[in-house]
């Protein structure tokens, strides 16, 4: 008998991660350090998040650097069996079974995790379903659900077993405020006793929910701090006036009427508040 690796569940090491598509860097030479609790991954489309999510779920294996998981080596086969065992991952655009119930498709993600034992399979497969809210459905068709319920039950399934390492890819996709909402509760525990990697565009999430933050863009990281720092990065750079400013990094409308600007103030300029979006644009370097 194959006796299991131990694994340090609130450990996990990035050294140089590179991984290619042709000439496109999509990650370029990443490094960092996640120790536990919950990390938001900002970035705008065609970062390399996904990308760089699927590596630490083990979908993909990088072009260059190195991975230590759970402080197992994913490269290792007999080390990648013992991290799969223990990581729950939710992609961007989950692949379910249509013709399945939520009750069949986590069962048999269940059976493939290796939880072999009929009956606290079951209980755990319900226990799951029923903390994102699909006590009601479990018995359903998956394509007579909704988007939002379909999106919980690939939500369910990364769950199972109450993993050391939870990596989501837009986990609230299709959620509403109510849905959001338990969700964040759901992530907060998970945090408690492992790590939690959430890759997400909505900034007020990372606000509510991230004591740690990266900003991710062309591949490399920009910012690594917490959300706090990041707003702070935009003090004193954002200002308001009746029209848009051609020389703002970015300028847009606000529900008064005036008009927002981020980047370096005119003299005389009327500065206001810096929010985390504003930090967020700045890093970045998006216009628009």
């Amino acid at each position: 008998m194959t006796t299991a690796t131990a694994i340090q569940p609130r450990h996990l090491e990035v050294r140089g991660l590179t991984k290619r598509y042709g000439r496109i860097e999509a990650v370029d030479d990443i490094s960092l350090s996640l120790n536990g609790g919950l990390v938001g991954l900002l970035g705008p489309n065609g970062a390399g998040k996904t990308t760089l999510l699927r590596m630490l779920a083990t979908v993909l294996a990088p072009d260059a650097g190195s991975l230590r998981l759970l402080g197992l080596d994913p490269s290792s086969p007999r080390h990648r069996v013992e991290i799969r065992r223990n990581l729950g991952y939710l992609p961007q655009s989950p692949d379910l079974y249509p013709r399945f119930t939520p009750l069949e498709l986590v069962d048999y993600v269940a059976v493939l995790k290796e939880h072999t034992h009929r009956g606290r399979r079951q209980a755990e497969v319900v226990r799951v379903l029923t903390a994102v809210g699909l006590a009601g459905v479990m018995h359903r068709r998956i394509r007579t659900l909704s988007s939002g319920q379909q999106q919980r039950v690939a939500l369910a399934a990364a769950l199972l077993g109450d993993p050391a390492l939870l990596v989501l890819d837009e986990p609230a996709t299709g959620l509403d405020p109510e849905q959001r909402l338990e969700l964040r509760s759901l992530l907060a525990a998970g945090a408690a006793h492992g790590t939690v990697v959430l890759s997400t565009h909505n900034t007020a999430e990372v606000a509510v929910l991230c004591p740690r933050v990266l900003v991710m863009s062309g591949g490399r990281i920009l910012f690594d701090g917490t959300p706090a720092a990041l707003r702070e990065r935009a003090d004193g750079m954002v200002w308001e006036d009746e029209v848009p400013d051609p020389a703002a990094l970015r300028s847009w409308m606000t529900a008064e009427g005036r008009y927002r600007n981020l980047g370096s103030p005119p003299h005389g300029a009327t500065r206001c508040a810096a929010t985390l979006d504003d930090g967020y644009i700045l890093v970045a370097g998006r216009r628009g």
